[in-house]
């Protein structure tokens, strides 16, 4: 097992701790889900690699909402709190710096740590961008031909009327090959 760091009770100051801010709910895990197969805090601890004394600690230091020792089976909640403190503190940060990363957060720190990342430069939490969503091709062509019919570019549209039909004539000659019973 990977070496932790102890926990120090180090007064943070508010100049030195992180802006208090409020992610967006969507990094939050508030609803349960019921869990196909529930995982045990020691199970979850050997996957971050994290110390078993440190994921007790995390409840000891009122910053882990459950017990990890008495807890049988972690429910959804209770499992992405464990694996976002957990990994915090398998990565080396001590009480110190978990007070000053967590200070901006709600308790239980149940967030998802896919939506959420830390800015170090605002020294604040915030939610990972979405993923632009995939451009509609039909829309693309739609806009385009207007724009050149808008545009009374008739050149332009037969070149692409020719183009399209010389790829069917193509792609149903290749077919009709396909379609051949071998000799």
């Amino acid at each position: 097992m990977r070496a932790v760091l102890p926990f120090r009770r180090h007064p943070v100051s508010p100049a030195t701790s992180a802006a208090t801010m409020k992610p967006d709910p969507a990094a939050r895990v508030e609803h349960l889900q019921g869990l196909l197969l529930p995982l045990t805090p020691r199970q979850v601890c050997d996957h971050l690699r994290l110390n078993w004394r440190a994921a007790a600690q995390l409840h000891k230091a009122g910053l882990l909402s459950f017990d990890p020792v008495t807890t049988e089976k972690l429910d959804e909640r209770q499992e992405v709190e464990l694996r976002f403190l957990g990994a915090l503190v398998a990565a080396g940060c001590d009480h110190a710096m978990l007070t000053r990363l967590l200070a901006g957060l709600e308790k239980p720190y149940c967030y998802r740590p896919d939506r959420l990342y830390y800015d170090w430069s605002s020294q604040s939490w915030a939610l990972l961008p979405k993923p632009p969503e995939e451009p509609d091709p039909d829309q693309i062509l739609d806009d385009w031909l207007s724009a050149l019919a808008e545009d009374d570019d008739l050149a332009a549209l037969q070149d692409i009327q020719e183009r399209v039909a010389a790829t069917i004539a193509a792609t149903a000659k290749k077919s009709a090959g396909e379609q051949k019973p071998p000799p």
